[in-house]
């Protein structure tokens, strides 16, 4: 697994590259051309001093802005190149994934919300509410907590059931890769029994895209909320839809509810 220094290391070597060997191999030089004199002698010549044979030609302001332009796009590109080695990790694979053919990838995971849980929020048409994350504008997540007069095609009804430890016992036996969603697996990051809440974080196949998956006992509603919900892209393509209908499904069938 890369370290943090080797992919420091990393872009350094990309950058150094980009700047000395690429434009060599397209015919530049980022070398200053020499001219007889140093450089703080042609820093102090006036026009006059220039020799008319000295003076560039248009083909000689050509190559001049295309070796400048040139050592933009690189320079840019390598930037680019570095905040992508920066950025991406790799996908430390969940223990109980289908399988490793895609455990050392690179995977883009996306940042951890800062406001999951539970908390008193604001509710677009209501004032505030107390309770999960609402979704955004993106059809790429499912939530139940919020008036649904906020935001109706993102909002699903709460469930009704027994026990948070019923949840937790499906969570436990989920079966990664069930129609071909979080194959990558899944790990419990936080279960409070007697808050009622659990947290679980699921991870795609190939991709190593991270959802956020939250369940709690809502004790004004009388029911369990939950919220299902991805970090990177704009459609899930019903993949959250999906874990939901499993683990309800199951829920339903084991439990009874």
């Amino acid at each position: 697994m890369p370290s943090f220094n080797g992919n420091i290391a990393l872009t350094c070597a990309t950058f150094i590259c980009g700047l000395v060997f690429l434009p060599h191999s397209m015919g530049y030089s980022i070398l200053p051309h020499q001219h007889g004199s140093g450089s703080s002698s042609r820093a102090a010549a006036t026009t006059s001093d220039i020799p008319l044979e000295q003076y560039p030609t248009p083909i000689q302001r050509n190559q001049k802005e295309n070796r400048r332009g040139f050592l933009t796009s690189v320079i840019e590109q390598t930037t680019f190149l570095s905040f992508l080695s920066l950025s991406a990790t790799t996908a430390n694979a969940f223990e109980n994934r289908l399988d490793d053919k895609y455990a050392d990838a690179i995977a883009t995971t996306g940042a951890q919300p800062k406001d999951l849980g539970v908390a008193t929020r604001k509710s677009r048409t209501e004032g505030s509410y107390v309770g999960l994350k609402a979704c955004g504008n993106s059809p790429n997540c499912l939530a139940s907590s919020n008036p649904k007069t906020d935001l109706p095609v993102r909002t699903i009804s709460g469930w009704n059931g027994g026990s948070i430890k019923d949840v937790k016992k499906v969570i436990d036996t989920y079966q990664v890769g069930h129609n071909d969603i979080d194959g990558g697996g899944f790990k419990v990051m936080e279960y409070d029994e007697k808050e009622k809440y659990l947290y679980v974080q699921f991870q795609s196949y190939q991709a190593g895209y991270i959802d956020d998956f939250e369940c709690w006992f809502n004790p004004k509603s009388g029911r369990f909320d939950v919220r299902s919900s991805s970090r990177v892209g704009y459609s899930d393509f019903g993949v959250n839809n999906l874990r939901l209908e499993y683990i309800a499904g199951r829920l339903e069938k084991e439990f009874k509810w």
